[in-house]
């Protein structure tokens, strides 16, 4: 068997399936060492053609250096890919991590590929938005409408979720996305201001 892939296919296909392992339950390294793969393509082409990338955002709201905040995103990833000094090394991995490089990496995704974007990561971006957009931005009047706003869509489209525990959180996320594939994505009101 042989293929020939772009860059932009080798991504969709290792982010869409650490999404489905990730709802799955699955491997958390097999998830986070896809989700980093895919995500340092699309970072790496969106800052190339200067479009918005989630490290605009991570380095706005910390102190650290460009150097440290990747040390810090790259961490997991380098332990997985890299040798190190000892096979007893060891590292910590919360399912917490995928969840968030995989936001990371479904934002630059859709950034960089709009109407392109799988639908796992269209369903992953809602699903993340659900779970864990805040009740209590600290911003303007009209930032807090628009805030309560996609709460109150979010809610009224997926009832329970962000109390939900995890495993239940990532269930609903797993139904969500097989309803999706079945081309039943719910139409949440795009905003367009």
């Amino acid at each position: 068997m042989c293929a020939v892939l772009t860059k932009r296919e080798a991504a969709h296909r290792q982010l869409t399936t650490a999404i489905r392992m990730y709802f799955a339950d699955g491997d958390l390294v097999a998830i986070h060492t896809l989700a980093c793969a895919a995500r340092e393509i699309y970072e790496k082409h969106c800052e190339k053609e200067s479009i918005d990338r989630m490290f605009n955002h991570i380095r706005a709201t910390h102190t650290e250096t460009d150097k440290e905040l990747w040390a810090i995103l790259n961490g997991a990833r380098n332990f997985f890919k890299h040798p190190g000094d000892s096979l007893d090394d060891a590292i910590e991995l919360r399912d917490s991590d995928n969840k968030a490089v995989l936001f990371i990496a479904c934002h630059d995704c859709a950034m960089l590929c709009g109407s392109e974007q799988p639908i796992e990561v269209q369903v992953f971006n809602i699903w993340f938005l659900a779970t864990e957009f805040p009740s209590d931005i600290q911003s303007d009047e009209r930032e807090k409408e628009k805030a309560a706003e996609i709460l109150g869509l979010l809610n009224s489209e997926f009832p329970g979720l962000k109390t939900a525990l995890p495993a239940e959180q990532k269930q609903i996320g797993l139904h969500f996305l097989t309803e999706a594939d079945a081309g039943r994505l719910p139409s949440l009101p795009r905003n367009t201001n």
